[in-house]
């Protein structure tokens, strides 16, 4: 018995993880490369070479915000999409003591326990400093219930904050639905509760027009839409007052110090186009494959259950678990066999503990142990899927063989 030997394969690997990593697009590099070598000036400088640089950030920030929605001001660059979401929380909450002149234990933070780790562990250190975190519950979809998030507003709730997407299970929010019940309580109680929106995971699926979602602030990843690894934006509406958290020089506005990354910022706004450029037909396309992908699975591995809705879920993400399966040593096996998958959340790290947001909505921890995400891109082919069917099967009834021989 082989159980997943490594072994070398000259076939072409298949990657499904599109969700943490995407590659780079080829003119993103391209469009890069100038920033590294011949126009490397820093940005702050009044010289040639550093206004060279500056009207290149300013360009890229003008394009953002136009595809956002929002005036080019409120575009903020940071190093990645967990520094835009500590961005969004921690200088939401410190304009907010500064504008009422209270301390922490009189703000408030509204937003679930699905969370992707870099909005969850700020919440926790918020918490820790006296901030009233309130978590609102999830269905059994991941969907937000909206009853409660009315419940938990009151005039001390300084900002709501969850996911356009799931990371994990890639369940989409109805984010206008949940909008309209902060707007319409700040507009009967005369209060300015924002709302902030992780939108790491959107850029190749989903619009984005802060207007027409209703949002203040919305984070980015460039790492998420084929551009660049190492850079992110906090976007935010006029009017919304946010606090500087990394201190140093005046760079974006004051909101965020150090030397902006150039050749990073121009990829991203290169990859940002083409992800909204796209979104339609690649939508149509990789859909169809990932509802092959999940049909297969569950028709040909026995107790192969989806995790969250298929209806309201984001048009890559495949996100399973088979009760019994050792998720971690599955991941392993497929590896071998030249394909890439993860049993959750890159950042949520590779520690054995299963996926919190599938035992959060499920409320079966064999479940959230067994979880497995396939996450596809744009060079997915129906061969890859076919692919990743017959190892996994394959691996599923081999276990399922060699423990029947324990018993």
């Amino acid at each position: 018995m082989s159980f997943g030997r490594f072994v070398t394969f000259k076939k072409k690997r298949v990657y499904l993880d599109y969700a943490a990593a995407t590659p780079v697009r080829p003119e993103v590099a391209e469009a890069m490369q100038p920033y590294f070598t011949e126009h490397f000036g820093n940005p702050s400088a009044i010289h040639r070479e550093g206004q060279y640089a500056r009207d290149a950030v300013e360009a890229t920030r003008e394009s953002i915000a136009r595809l956002l929605a929002i005036r080019s001001p409120g575009v903020y660059f940071t190093g990645s999409g967990t520094e835009a979401n500590n961005l969004a929380l921690y200088g939401s909450v410190r304009a907010c003591l500064a504008s009422r002149s209270c301390d922490y234990r009189d703000v408030a933070i509204v937003s679930t326990r699905i969370e992707h780790p870099s909005i969850l562990r700020v919440l926790e250190d918020l918490s820790r400093r006296g901030v009233d975190v309130r978590y609102v519950d999830v269905d059994a979809a991941g969907h937000i219930d909206e009853e409660q998030l009315q419940s938990a507003l009151d005039s001390s709730v300084a900002l709501v904050s969850f996911a356009y997407a799931n990371s994990e299970i890639g369940v989409v929010q109805n984010v206008k639905r949940l909008t309209r019940i902060v707007k319409k309580y700040n507009a009967e109680h005369n209060t300015e509760i924002r709302t902030h929106l992780d939108a790491a995971q959107a850029p190749l699926w989903l619009p984005l027009e802060m207007d027409m979602l209703g949002v203040d602030l919305l984070s980015l990843d460039g790492g998420k839409c084929y551009g660049p690894k190492g850079v992110g934006v906090l976007a935010v509406r006029h009017g919304v007052a946010l606090a500087g958290v990394l201190l140093g020089g005046g760079q974006e506005d004051g909101k965020r110090a150090g030397t902006e990354n150039t050749p990073l910022i121009v990829g991203f706004g290169k990859a940002l186009q083409s992800a909204v450029d796209g979104r339609e037909s690649r939508c149509v396309r990789v859909r169809a494959l990932r509802d092959a992908l999940i049909m297969s699975l569950t028709k040909q591995i026995e107790g192969c259950v989806l995790n969250g809705t298929h209806e309201q879920r984001i048009a890559n993400n495949v996100n399973i678990s088979i009760p019994g399966l050792d998720a971690e040593f599955a991941v392993v096996t497929l590896d071998a066999h030249g394909i890439a998958a993860s049993t959750k959340s890159a950042c949520g790290g590779a520690d054995g503990t299963g996926s919190e947001v599938v035992r959060i909505i499920s409320d079966d921890e064999d479940r959230a142990q067994s979880t497995l995400r396939f996450t596809l891109g744009e060079e997915t082919t129906q061969r890859d899927i076919a692919r990743v069917v017959d190892v996994l099967s394959a691996h599923v009834a081999e276990m399922r063989a060699f423990r029947q021989t324990l018993t």
